[in-house]
């Protein structure tokens, strides 16, 4: 073999060795986003809390839901996990009230869950069942919800404690609010999810009022 050939085949592994060293840490995620990813993902719906809020004759009364979240590839959103997330209730499983994408990652040191808005969601309705249809879901569909990152922290062994950053950040138009405050906790089989609307004066709008514990999504076997 003359030098050249040599050198050229020693140049070739080397690019090989680099790239695949380089693929390796874009895709490299740390052992807390893929624990809350997989406690992330299935079904899971408020049920036995609805049944609980009628027992007691509950002032304030959560609604029976569905919560779907099946992982999708994204190829913009590869150094984390993402999401096809999506609520229903239980009366109206083909008219979602709410659809979205969520990108899972460590960002500045902290675990942090992106939230992204989808152009015509209506073709991935029910995608838990049909996964295959998110392969029509593209990065240029998506719009991210400034402002209403959430935070999450390991809080024991067997739990994920998440808010949205302090202040007015999160902005909202519904029923009269100004911004949304929201937090939730993720185990292995339980997800409570508080979302709560105020208008600039504080005053409380939608929601579980304060005080009131969010919605109690349990694991659907």
């Amino acid at each position: 073999m003359s030098k050249n050939s040599a050198f050229l085949g020693f140049l070739c592994v080397a690019v090989l060795l680099t790239a695949g060293a380089a693929r390796s840490q874009t895709t490299k995620i740390d052992k807390d986003v893929k624990l809350l990813g997989k406690w992330m993902t299935g079904s899971f719906d408020t049920f036995r809390q609805v049944d609980e809020d009628e027992e007691v004759d509950a002032k304030y009364r959560h609604i029976r839901a569905l919560l779907h979240v099946t992982p999708v590839t994204i190829p913009e959103l590869r150094k984390g996990l993402a999401f096809y997330v999506e609520n229903q209730q239980a009366e109206a499983r083909t008219r979602p009230y709410r659809q979205r994408v969520y990108f899972l990652s460590r960002m500045d040191g902290r675990l942090t869950l992106k939230i992204f808005r989808i152009a015509k969601p209506e073709d991935l309705v029910n995608a838990h069942r049909n996964p295959a249809v998110l392969k029509a879901l593209t990065f240029d569909r998506l719009t991210p919800e400034d402002g209403c990152d959430l935070t999450y922290e390991r809080s024991g062994r067997d739990l994920f404690k998440g808010k949205t950053a302090g202040g007015r950040a999160c902005r909202s138009s519904l029923r009269g609010a100004t911004y949304t405050y929201s937090e939730s906790e993720i185990g292995p089989s339980r997800w409570v999810n508080l979302d709560q609307g105020f208008d600039d004066a504080g005053e409380h709008k939608w929601g579980p009022p304060p005080g009131v514990i969010g919605h109690i999504f349990l694991r659907r076997n």
